[in-house]
């Protein structure tokens, strides 16, 4: 059953595994782990440490409601989401763990709590056809190039948000635009506007004029797919393949909470024809 989970994965980048039941801790990290070893959230600093930026499962409350006072506490920290209200609600186009070294490869989402009036999608971008639909000369003068990437890019892409707070001591990482999938091979778009600041060798403004028209592409040729969520559903996808975000179209003070476990991935490689 391993193996053809994991190639089913490899070939359509989104499972969905439906369950009659909540899952505890333990049956949610044995579901993920046929996906590959957990990963241990941490990541080299600036000064040379390391930091913890996650724990191993990952509590993600999109429906939080951040009050006034709440605000005051926490000043300037930021997650990087556009509602103001609900700053765990990413609604931009994204791939996860896009600033480390090491990004995770598969994440593994599993329905806790949903909103009781509907609403709240996550949708899939399949970014190797995004890739594919690009003429031919955009997709030569891509291939080697290396997007530079932060938690805090700086808001490069308004109206995207940057994120803000402690995690900013993480290192900056080069990760390739085109992306050769670690099982398959295959070519692949990747790019993440909420991290991204610039181009490897590149004119600020011609990068980042390149890195938007690349996301544009893809948002408006690529396949998408919106999973509406089942009560204990578990959500399996693929970080090399496809982008993805939440969908906010749910009553604010409504849950939508989730637990997370991130897989294990290499350091990306660059596709070369």
């Amino acid at each position: 059953m391993r193996d053809e989970l994991r190639a089913a994965l490899s070939a359509h980048a989104v499972l969905c595994l439906r369950q009659p039941a909540a899952l505890d801790h333990d049956g949610l990290r044995a579901v993920a782990e046929i996906f590959g070893p957990i990963k241990d959230p941490v990541g080299r600093t600036k000064d040379g440490g390391m930091l913890r930026y996650s724990e191993e499962l990952q509590i993600v409350d999109a429906g939080f409601v951040l009050t006034d006072e709440l605000r005051a506490q926490l000043g300037d920290l930021s997650f990087g989401g556009l509602d103001a209200q609900r700053p765990g609600l990413f609604e931009t186009f994204h791939t996860d763990d896009s600033y480390v070294e090491r990004p995770a490869l598969v994440t593994v989402l599993h329905a806790r709590e949903l909103p009781r009036n509907g609403g709240g999608p996550t949708c899939f971008l399949d970014m190797r056809a995004a890739y594919r639909t690009l003429e031919p000369p955009v997709q030569r003068r891509i291939l080697g190039l290396w997007a530079r990437n932060r938690y805090n890019n700086g808001g490069a892409f308004p109206p995207r948000v940057a994120a803000q707070g402690p995690y900013e001591a993480l290192v900056d990482v080069a990760l390739p635009i085109v992306r050769a999938h670690p099982v398959t091979g295959a070519p692949a778009l990747y790019l993440d506007l909420d991290r991204a600041t610039s181009i490897e060798g590149m004119e600020e403004a011609e990068a980042r004029e390149l890195l938007r028209f690349l996301q544009e592409h893809a948002e408006r040729t690529a396949p998408m797919y919106a999973h509406r969520w089942q009560d204990h559903d578990v959500v399996v996808w693929d970080n090399a393949a496809v982008q993805h975000r939440a969908s906010g179209d749910f009553a604010v003070g409504e849950p939508r909470n989730f637990w997370r476990f991130m897989i294990e991935g290499p350091e990306p490689l660059a596709y070369h024809e």
